[in-house]
């Protein structure tokens, strides 16, 4: 099982800006790596608002990146059972899977109790990172576009002087 949880979400109107980018200068492209930068904090900060709380470890879990290399902002949440909370789980019976065992064991409240078989319950989708980037992506597309339009005004400047 993974030891942590990413997820991919993109979006037509952003792709479209960062193709353009090749065309602009170095400047262009570090304004546009540090608008997608905060855009992808600003993401993180949602998802934290966002998530159901318990003990608070899925919260302190939620980390940040940002690869300047593919122009790629990255949420991850580092405990592996992130993507249930955010999917939902269906509900299932469960026995041993071991020849011999008759039991399974479980810790509730500190004790040992075993039992032939075990119901787990369906737990809902509780979504907190797609929300946030939905939330979040007008503002995203809005800083690339403003640093897109500040280095074609740039370039028109110093082409016609």
């Amino acid at each position: 099982m993974p030891r942590s949880y990413i997820t991919t979400l993109s979006d037509e109107e952003l792709t479209k800006c960062l193709k353009q980018i090749k065309a602009f200068d170095g400047k262009t492209r570090l304004g546009v790596e540090k608008a997608l930068r905060n855009g992808t904090k600003r993401v993180r900060t949602g998802a934290a608002r966002r998530v159901a709380v318990r003990s608070g470890t899925l919260k302190r879990s939620l980390r940040s990146g940002f690869s300047r290399a593919k122009l790629e902002g990255v949420i991850r949440a580092k405990q592996p059972y992130a993507h249930l909370v955010e999917y939902g789980a269906q509900g299932f019976f469960t026995k041993p899977k071991k020849a011999g065992i008759r039991a399974l064991k479980m810790n509730i409240g500190g004790k040992a109790v075993y039992s032939k078989s075990a119901r787990v319950p369906a737990r809902k989708a509780r979504t907190f990172i797609a929300p946030a980037l939905e939330d979040e992506a007008p503002r995203i597309i809005a800083d690339v576009k403003k640093e897109i339009e500040n280095a074609k005004i740039k370039q028109e400047y110093y082409t016609c002087s």
